[in-house]
């Protein structure tokens, strides 16, 4: 593989009846796989996997022990792999059961375009695959044997969630299971163990179709259908709670089939409850706000209507409906038009009768927004009656680690300021860093001396950090995140060094990062990182990605704290925003940290300044 899987598999390895062939995506925990049934069932055992390794007893279909994954999701890019084979897994197995809605009428075709066998009943009332299993599948593996007690509390809610749905519901639009696997090979500890969901094979994903073909001619075809989709789990009683197009996917046929459950949850009334994790751009603005308690976040079938909507206006213009570069300013004007202090300007390449879909997608409040049946119903009007099948070409690029090609661009900052020349300026588009002269001025500034206004030059911040500092400051639309602050930051978290590492605290870097944290800030368009990753983390990638989690915390902390704002940013950095409201400024405990990013947020403000 050129990249690294967040569970590796070898080319050849045997689970069950099914050989390891490619590897199609990897998520930050769980990692898929194309596998191809093998002519028998050599060597292993096949046995039920409850009860689980907990200690509770498990529902048919569900991981036979607490779950440490369940984010491998459909995003990413496949990556060649190494010709080791492994020697065949005893599995224990759990092939999926009948839906619990009474639909179970097995059909025999699917959209993966696959020849099927014969396995058990399954439950696909909509003529899909129900009890028949084509020969290629795709292979989730979930490390549920592996991993410490927090990470197994942490993630276990997100690997059931997904085998829950897809174990109950069987929906012509939701990518099917055929059956559930757990990995019985104490030779190979990491996968010991694991979780292996048998999913019906896709294509590709919409997020590839939409990098490959921007504004794609099938594009309403595969809005109805993922309309359809989001109907059937609404009806069924679930909210999808991540609908974007890395989980959409799409089969050999051109048909659209949802994915990637592990945020989904079922409704009790009018609300359920879901993880505190989204995907800014396609997350209503009610819920950016929304207080999390103890069993996570409350949220609507809305939500998923909303983020039909932004998917939809993508999808058929090419540019998100909410104004921004990035998706800080996007979270920023969603919030702005919820408070009614912004309109709503849709794309004038919007369709007229798309217009008002759109539109009635993306209401200020839930309670204005469409509902999914009238939805439904809009969108098959507008598409002529039928979904039809959608045709496509999603080329498949060899694999480029998207943190290689960030940190590449932002290491080249780095690299202009340590020899001393170039002035970076941003493109059009606002995002990407390039090189040269700014209009009428010059097109070298030291190093040393670069941004003298903000940030003073005679304290001892280290002249081959002053332009990261400084632009990553200026990509945050708060005022309190200066210059100033993030090198008092710097300062304090580690003393300017590059190469700092903490195994204990499990810190690493100039700015201290735990790397299961730092997935979640290191990508500039607002997405998690497709794996966790892994230390030494460069200047170039931690400071803006500090940037960015100063950015998130600013707003969160409430009004009317004790304390220069300034530094309870720098707390909240430290520890978290919630226990600084909390305290109502800085908590006891961190008071030292507080006073010395004071002392050099003083020492680092030019006179003058604020």
């Amino acid at each position: 593989m050129t990249e690294p899987y967040a569970v590796p598999v070898p080319r050849g390895y045997r689970v069950g009846v099914w050989e390891v062939r490619e590897p199609i995506a990897t998520g930050a925990f769980g990692s898929v796989y194309e596998a191809r049934r093998t002519g028998g069932d050599d060597g292993p055992r096949a046995s039920p996997t409850r009860p689980g390794g907990d200690g509770t007893g498990h529902r048919p279909g569900r991981p036979g022990r607490p779950g440490t994954a369940g984010t491998a999701g459909t995003a990413g890019t496949a990556g060649t792999d190494g010709t080791g084979t492994g020697n065949p897994s005893r599995a224990h197995t759990d092939t999926a059961h009948p839906a619990e809605d009474g639909t179970d009428a097995p059909g025999n075709t699917g959209g993966d375009g696959m020849p099927r066998r014969p396995g058990r009943p399954g439950a696909d009332g909509s003529g899909g695959a129900g009890g028949e299993v084509p020969d290629t599948v795709a292979l989730k593996f979930l490390p549920t044997g592996t991993g410490t007690p927090r990470q197994l509390s942490h993630l276990r809610d997100l690997v059931e969630r997904e085998v829950e749905l897809l174990r109950r519901l069987r929906r012509p639009r939701l990518i099917r299971m055929y059956e559930t696997l757990t990995v019985d090979d104490p030779g190979r500890p990491r996968l010991d163990g694991a979780t292996v969901l048998v999913l019906e094979r896709a294509e590709g994903s919409l997020s590839a179709l939409l990098s490959a073909t921007p504004r794609p001619p099938a594009g309403p075809a595969l809005l109805a259908q993922v309309c359809e989709g989001l109907h059937q789990l609404h009806r069924a009683g679930w909210v999808h709670g991540d609908l974007k197009p890395a989980n959409v996917l799409l089969m050999k046929d051109g048909s659209a089939r949802l994915a990637d459950f592990n945020m989904a949850a079922e409704l009790e009334g009018t609300h359920a409850y879901t993880p505190a994790f989204s995907t800014p751009d396609y997350t209503p603005p009610e819920l950016l706000w929304a207080e999390i308690g103890e069993r996570g976040r409350r949220i609507r079938p809305s939500a998923d209507v909303w983020a039909f909507g932004v998917l939809a206006h993508l999808l058929l213009t090419g540019s998100f409906p909410l104004p921004g570069g990035t998706p800080t300013a996007r979270r920023d004007a969603a919030i702005a038009y919820a408070r009614g202090t912004h309109e709503l300007r849709l794309s004038p390449e919007l369709p007229s009768a798309w217009r008002e879909i759109v539109g009635a997608c993306l209401t200020r409040t839930h309670a204005d927004r469409i509902g999914t049946d009238a939805l439904l119903r809009r969108v098959t009007s507008v598409t002529g009656g039928a979904s039809g099948l959608g045709r496509f070409s999603v080329r498949r690029p060899r694999a480029r680690p998207r943190r290689r090609v960030l940190g590449a661009a932002a290491a080249g900052l780095v690299a202009l300021a340590a020899l001393g020349y170039g002035v970076v300026r941003r493109a059009d588009d606002g995002r990407e860093p390039v090189t040269g002269p700014r209009p009428g001025g010059t097109a070298s500034v030291a190093a040393a001396s670069y941004g003298a206004s903000e940030l003073r030059t005679d304290r001892g911040v280290p002249p081959a950090y002053r332009l990261l500092i400084v632009e990553t400051a200026h990509d945050c639309g708060h005022k309190e995140v200066s210059p100033a602050l993030i090198a008092a930051i710097l300062k304090v978290e580690s003393d300017f060094d590059p190469d700092l590492a903490d195994p204990a605290k499990d810190e690493y870097g100039i700015a201290r990062w735990t790397p299961s944290v730092l997935r979640w800030w290191m990508n500039e368009d607002g997405t998690p990182g497709e794996t966790v990753p892994q230390p030494p983390f460069p200047p170039a990638e931690s400071v803006p990605a500090m940037g960015r989690y100063l950015c998130w915390i600013t707003p969160r902390l409430d009004a009317g704290l004790r304390g220069d704002r300034r530094v309870l940013i720098a707390v909240s950095y430290r520890t978290s925003y919630k226990k600084v409201n909390d305290a109502g400024g800085v908590p006891p405990k961190y008071r030292d940290y507080a006073d010395r990013v004071a002392h050099h947020l003083k020492e680092y403000t030019p006179r003058g300044g604020k």
